[in-house]
């Protein structure tokens, strides 16, 4: 007469049906792959939803360098626009003074001219800098968005192997109750 352990098995080697045993552990892995399925469905589920701000994020990246570079051609529109009128006071002040546009009023016209063209040199390299910045930044969350896509897939691939492992469990389950 074989001994069955509180435990699952069977003291009887010529015992090659199914055990309370192995009818509860195959239950218990069945119920764990398919939480664990669950589990990772909710993973991807995360996972898409990140992908999806880093998408946001790029886009607005893409948008401030853009903004970036049109704010930089205003500046420089400005620039040029003082420094045009900073030429023309200097020419009014000096034909009011009744000098000629020789000499002395032409070193400060002229110094004006590369004053003004130093600073807008330098509004567009500013510029530049941070368009720049914006790029790699738009460049960074695609990168960081594509990485939470391919996540996305491995935890969908999971939990499809999760509910796949249950439904394997619980036929082995069965099989075992149909073995007692």
């Amino acid at each position: 007469m074989p001994f069955f352990s509180p435990f699952g098995g069977s003291s009887n080697p010529n015992n090659s049906g199914g055990t309370i045993g192995g009818v509860v552990s195959g239950t218990a892995g069945a119920v764990t792959d398919l939480f664990a399925g669950f589990g990772d469905e909710a993973k991807a589920q995360g996972d898409l939803a990140e992908q999806q701000r880093y998408d946001l994020a790029a886009t607005y990246a893409g948008q401030e360098e853009q903004f970036t570079a049109q704010s930089t051609a205003i500046k420089q529109s400005q620039q040029n626009r003082e420094v045009t009128m900073a030429m023309g006071r200097t020419a009014s002040q000096v034909a009011g003074a009744g000098f000629a546009n020789s000499g002395s009023a032409l070193d400060i016209l002229r110094g004006n001219a590369q004053q003004g063209a130093l600073q807008s040199a330098v509004l567009g390299q500013q510029g530049l800098i941070t368009e720049q910045g914006y790029t790699e930044q738009q460049q960074s969350y695609e990168s960081m968005a594509s990485a939470a896509g391919a996540a996305a897939s491995a935890s969908k691939e999971a939990a499809f192997g999760g509910f796949i492992a249950s439904g394997v469990q619980a036929a082995g389950a069965i099989a075992s109750v149909a073995a007692l």
